[in-house]
């Protein structure tokens, strides 16, 4: 039994499930988006947004608290092992203009993240679909358009695969569309 043991063991020693960890953030982080397999996005899935919120409180601090800004960014490079990212996150460098992740996310409470589940064992189909299509996933990364046919081998297939992403902005509530009902006339 594991009572009171937290997280799943991936077939990996310790040390490799935290670099395994450290390189699915950091690639989520620089893509946006990435596929994987369900398990890994299930376990790297708070670990990415407790960063988001480290960094979201350096920046609250970045005015007013110089040192504690400092403080956060340094968790930050301590936990994720690339500076690239990190002034990603922070809107430092080359990202001073455009804005960090953190920014993007400063009125979030949480949420950052999403996984999207692709079928089980049956990677042509996406959760709901028919079995007869093969849907195209298109997305952008790294400035150009790319296209992911979700076609699998059916057999042996046994990893469920999942789109892990960063959710898009801060929680905007938009009206609800005026719902006309249609009356039947005879």
């Amino acid at each position: 039994m594991r009572h009171r043991m937290r997280g799943r063991h991936l077939s990996r020693t310790g040390a490799h499930r935290k670099a395994l960890r450290q390189n699915i953030t950091n690639s989520l982080f620089v893509y946006g988006r990435i596929v994987t397999t369900l398990e890994k996005a299930k376990e790297t899935r708070s670990f990415a947004e407790k960063i988001i919120t480290i960094a979201k409180k350096g920046l609250l601090k970045k005015n007013a608290d110089r040192p504690g800004y400092v403080h956060c960014y340094r968790q930050v490079l301590t936990k994720l092992r690339n500076a690239d990212v990190a002034q990603k996150l922070f809107g430092e460098g080359k990202w001073r203009e455009t804005g960090g992740i953190a920014q993007r996310y400063i009125n979030r409470n949480g949420g950052y993240t999403r996984i999207l589940k692709l079928s089980g064992t049956r990677l042509g189909v996406l959760s709901g679909s028919s079995v007869g299509k093969i849907p195209k996933l298109e997305y952008q990364m790294e400035g150009r358009d790319r296209k992911l046919r979700l076609l699998g081998r059916r057999l042996n297939d046994n990893a469920s695969r999942v789109v892990f992403e960063l959710v898009e902005g801060s929680i905007e509530t938009q009206p609800a569309e005026e719902v006309k009902p249609e009356v039947a006339t005879a």
